[in-house]
């Protein structure tokens, strides 16, 4: 027959709740705000270079906020996938490269 002592049964218990504790602080720490330096949020807020986007392909360059939105609404409504990202040049339009004919054929005739 095997014997359990009391102390087994506090260590259990003790070592779960330290255990809760560190992955809730390593949360806070990870989706901290930007001053703490979190893993999720970007916090560099400057204008990114227009080739910084990976696979997406520039269409066009406006000069303000509304204008991109319009843009990538207009894009939208005729089913292609668009974004706009703050660049150094101003905002940037971005398609995936498979739309990129159609999406700059769109634009030039409006």
């Amino acid at each position: 027959m095997v014997s359990v002592f009391a102390d087994q049964y506090f260590v259990f218990p003790v070592l779960a709740i330290a255990l809760a504790g560190l992955m809730v602080l390593l949360c806070r720490w990870a989706f901290s705000k930007a001053k703490g330096g979190s893993l999720v949020r970007r916090v560099d807020d400057r204008p990114a270079e227009r080739d910084a986007f990976g696979l997406l392909s520039d269409v066009r360059t406006v000069r303000t906020y509304n204008e991109a939105r319009v843009t990538v609404s207009t894009l939208k409504d005729f089913g292609i996938k668009a974004t706009a990202a703050r660049t150094k040049d101003g905002w940037t339009i971005y398609v995936w490269p498979q739309d990129e004919a159609a999406a700059r054929g769109l634009l030039d005739a409006s």
